[in-house]
């Protein structure tokens, strides 16, 4: 069970805000009354209520014009806007974790390949066929469900226990990366020709090959969430 998470008070002023944003009486392009008035109203400071707004912004409901106030920009969460706005903020958390993925993940495709097994690999082509039909849905939760599965999967086949501890809690600290990245569509196609390659390589029991298709999938990640690709 996921454990009981409690709301600060910038999360239930956002919640306010956005109920109040999404009213019947607010349109797109309405000013928001003063700060004083809304933390009179909330019964929050300046401070709080500064932070919500920068929530709201990054969310893309408002537009906040500095010396003139905070304006409605859209009634609606803009996910790809939040995307953007947190891949800008996390680079150097992403690169970290980046690099870890660029040394486990070609290992764990080099010995999968030389280990395993026809039920191996038909399990491995099950996740697989799994993701592609959520390519397909743009079902970004499955998206990330199947992409951890899939890497997951393959550091099983390995039946190197470490290893497969390590991948396991690269992919619990790459859960948020995940669902961010997959919101765009770019980088859930540049996913679907390397989970290819590395799968046949595999199933052709072709160790440099899967290696390779592996770290030329981390080189794409790089790229897409970072705009560079590392030397190798």
């Amino acid at each position: 069970m996921e454990p009981i998470q409690k709301k600060s008070t910038v999360d239930l002023a956002v919640e306010k805000l956005i109920e109040y944003v999404q009213s019947d009486n607010v349109t797109v392009g309405d000013k928001l009354p003063a700060e004083v008035v809304l933390c009179k109203e909330l019964n929050i400071s300046r401070t709080t209520m500064r932070e919500a707004y920068r929530v709201l912004q990054s969310q893309g409901y408002l537009e906040i014009q500095i010396g003139k106030g905070a304006f409605v920009k859209s009634k609606e969460r803009d996910f790809i806007q939040e995307a953007i706005e947190w891949i800008s903020s996390h680079k150097v958390q992403m690169k970290d974790y980046l690099f870890v993925r660029m040394a486990l993940d070609p290992l764990a495709a080099r010995l999968a390949a030389e280990t395993a097994t026809e039920n191996d690999v038909d399990e491995l082509c099950k996740i697989h066929k799994l993701f592609v039909d959520a390519v397909h849905r743009r079902d970004n939760a499955a998206l990330e469900l199947y992409d951890a599965k899939y890497h997951e999967c393959i550091a099983q086949i390995t039946h190197n226990d470490l290893l497969l501890s390590l991948v396991r809690i690269t992919n619990h600290y790459f859960k948020i990366l995940r669902q961010t990245s997959f919101r765009f569509e770019a980088h859930v196609d540049h996913a679907l020709m390397p989970h290819e390659q590395i799968l046949a390589s595999i199933a052709q029991k072709q160790p440099e090959k899967a290696a390779q298709a592996s770290i030329e999938h981390m080189r794409t990640a790089f790229q897409d969430l970072c705009g560079w690709q590392p030397k190798l």
